[in-house]
């Protein structure tokens, strides 16, 4: 469809009534039209009638002439095509020159096609129903294009017309038609079958119901055009408007460049919302893609629905994972007893890191060779420097790195701040202690040196990495987030519910930091202060177990989109946001005695909470009761439906690591086989010591840890 001649640069909405308004658009006015004046300014839509009209008359000289060549009118003569084709040049060059007044060039076209029909329905003898009946539809449905007002009282007119017409010429073929001899020089050969006026009253009635039909399509069709034409005419002034408040918002800020105040989320959305009101969608897909429409437009985009068989493994997972509803009992209030004093402040040890003797000085340096190994012997190096591996991982990686000359580093202050920090590691909690924190940091270097993290990150990023490890659960005491929310803790209510402990490591941390002698981050110009500790607070709500599955979904999405690009800093800190997750919960995808060990621990420290829960009248969290152990079905269900979908995107992304996929399913079935002693597991083969186990002593527990 196309606009007629000298269509106005306007935009017109029509309705279905031939009265009613078109609204043109002038600037900021709008003016209101009548539907013939709309129509005189040439501003109604049309198609091609006239080239259609051409190849209409084109057709019925091959139908004509087919009855003919295929005997069944064989006395039509194809010497009566030549008037027929004079008839139709006539017609459409005069039709031609109207083209100055398109409404009566359109209505001349349509009525003058009857006089081509006249001739061709005499002379097509035998053949003159189905001619007929082909010749009505053609025209109507050509005239249906024309866009001309009062449509529809012309079709009514026209099928008058056209039976008149055709009864006129069934007359005159039954007198003209009547030479039985051939003899006759004013008569055509009889016909053969006659007429017969019943068939003929039939076929007008059957003109009638098409010609009706016509009109509930037309009406259809317009309803139909008229919704598509308002609805662009809602979307245009909607981008109008949206142009003036991007150019009002331009001259406030007094910007040069354009502002685009549309979101990606908001411009995709928009694409799958025209693609979904587009006529070409069949009704299956619409349906699927308003399914798509409301998934993005929700607010849980990437949160995934957690769901085991297992009533206790359920609890468990959305306790961990929601942190939302508060348990049953009694609400301890604001008690929270850390390390703070009443004004709120913090008290700064200037304590400086352990001496060791020569001999054990020794044995740590060469423990820090293999700091590089996946199967690090943290426990082994915890235990050789008194419960302090903290410091001395720390300082190996920083000197590795380069990062004290790179960023001007002051070594004293590096010295006085890792200290200070691992004093605040509790090593009475099982877990989270000094011990932990170090095998994050290694765990986390390892992906940066081993893994190919490397080509992604700047140092400044590695810089930012490795401190938000060594002060991510810095001052926990052993009690996760969900039994601060529970007891409405000093901590739950200061951070509002929302990653309770990850912001008191992070605020904590920072303050020490923050303090000239412990000022690590003092060689840094102000710039990079600021993207380090952005990075590094963004890194530590990582850990929060409640933000897992909105991470996962959008480090997902990112890969099935374009990948990552190391020069996006967004992309970057993505990027470690998932390594230090991959870190924190690494303990499965390590040997299994190293899984055995981390396992035990993580126990020791559930259990712990589960008897301070007991103390306070509280329901019990999942796992938590000693007297209920279920140690390897909490590892089953925590490899099944959080470490596993974690480091399976992971290892596909940093194709380096892909053996921690393999040891993660080995220590899943021995788990599994501990859960379920009857049970036999396809491909379950225990894993050799020297393939899972290596040559690392038992674990030793670190002197200050009480299970």
């Amino acid at each position: 469809m196309e606009h007629g001649q000298n269509s106005p640069k306007k935009t017109a909405r029509s309705h279905v009534s031939p009265r009613t308004s078109r609204a043109v658009e002038q600037g900021e006015k709008v003016t209101e039209y009548t539907e013939a004046e709309f129509i005189s300014m040439g501003g109604y839509l049309k198609g091609p009638v006239l080239e259609q009209t051409a190849v209409m008359y084109a057709f019925f000289i091959i139908v004509v002439g087919s009855a003919e060549l295929l005997d069944w009118a064989p006395f039509i003569r194809i010497a009566n095509f030549v008037p027929y084709i004079i008839i139709c040049l006539i017609l459409l060059e005069l039709t031609r020159l109207c083209r100055f007044r398109p409404q009566i060039q359109v209505v001349f076209q349509f009525y003058t096609t009857i006089i081509p029909y006249i001739y061709t329905c005499i002379f097509s003898r035998e053949a003159h129903i189905l001619v007929s009946l082909l010749y009505f539809c053609a025209s109507v449905c050509i005239f249906l294009q024309s866009g001309v007002p009062y449509l529809q009282i012309h079709v009514v007119v026209y099928i008058f017309v056209f039976v008149a017409a055709n009864a006129a010429c069934v007359g005159f073929m039954e007198w003209f038609y009547s030479d039985t001899t051939g003899l006759k020089t004013f008569k055509g050969k009889k016909l053969d079958p006659g007429i017969s006026w019943g068939q003929e009253a039939t076929f007008w009635f059957s003109i009638a119901m098409m010609g009706f039909a016509f009109l509930m399509l037309e009406k259809f069709v317009k309803l139909y055009a008229n919704s598509l034409l308002e609805r662009s005419h809602q979307i245009s002034s909607l981008e109008k408007q949206n142009r003036e408040l991007a150019e009002e918002v331009k001259k406030g800020k007094g910007d040069e460049q354009n502002v685009d105040l549309d979101a990606p989320i908001q411009k995709v959305l928009a694409v799958l919302q025209s693609m979904s009101n587009s006529a070409d969608v069949d009704n299956a897909t619409r349906e699927q893609l308003g399914n798509v429409i409301k998934i993005l437009a929700s607010n849980k985009l990437y949160s995934a629905e957690v769901q085991s068989n297992d009533g206790e493994l359920n609890l468990w997972l959305q306790n961990m994972l929601t942190q939302t509803e508060h348990s049953k009992g009694n609400k301890l209030g604001p008690n929270f007893a850390g390390k703070e004093g009443k004004d709120g402040g913090y008290k700064l040890s200037t304590t400086f890191p352990p001496s060791l003797d020569k001999g054990t000085e020794s044995q740590v340096e060469s423990m820090l060779e293999k700091i590089e190994e996946w199967d690090f012997d943290i426990f082994g190096i915890s235990e050789l420097t008194n419960g302090r591996p903290l410091y001395f991982i720390s300082s190996a990686l920083f000197n590795k790195h380069d990062l004290m000359k790179k960023f001007g580093v002051d070594e004293g202050k590096f010295r006085r701040f890792v200290s200070v920090i691992e004093q605040g590691y509790n090593n009475r909690n099982p877990y989270h202690n000094s011990t932990h924190a170090s095998d994050v940091l290694q765990t986390l270097n390892y992906f940066i040196t081993k893994g190919g993290l490397s080509q992604y990150v700047t140092d400044i990023d590695i810089f930012a990495a490795l401190v938000a490890a060594i002060i991510h659960d810095y001052e926990h005491q052993g009690l996760n987030n969900a039994y601060h929310i529970n007891t409405q803790s000093e901590l739950a209510v200061r951070y509002n519910d929302k990653s309770v402990l990850e912001n008191f490591h992070c605020a904590s941390a920072f303050t020490i930091m923050y303090d000239d002698q412990h000022n690590i981050l003092s060689g840094l110009t102000e710039a990079q202060k600021k993207e380090v500790r952005e990075c590094v607070v963004n890194m530590v709500l990582a850990t929060d177990m409640a933000q897992h599955f909105d991470l996962l979904g959008k480090f997902k999405s990112k890969l099935a989109g374009n990948g990552f690009d190391p020069k996006d800093r967004k992309d970057r800190l993505l990027l470690l946001q998932i390594a230090i997750k991959c870190a924190d919960i690494s303990n499965p995808a390590k040997s299994q005695y190293l899984c055995n060990a981390w396992a035990g621990r993580v126990m020791a420290e559930f259990y712990i909470q589960g008897d301070e829960e007991r103390k306070q009248s509280m329901q019990i969290s999942a796992f938590m009761d000693r007297t209920k152990p279920a140690e390897a079905k909490c590892q089953v269900g925590f490899i099944d439906f959080i470490v596993g979908p974690l480091y399976e995107v992971w290892t596909s992304f940093l194709p380096e690591m892909a053996n921690c996929q393999a040891i993660l399913d080995q220590n899943r079935n021995m788990w599994k086989r501990r859960a379920n002693p009857t049970e036999t597991l396809v491909h379950d083969t225990p894993p050799s010591k020297t393939e899972n186990q290596s040559t690392l002593p038992e674990p030793s527990r670190p002197h200050a840890v009480n299970q």
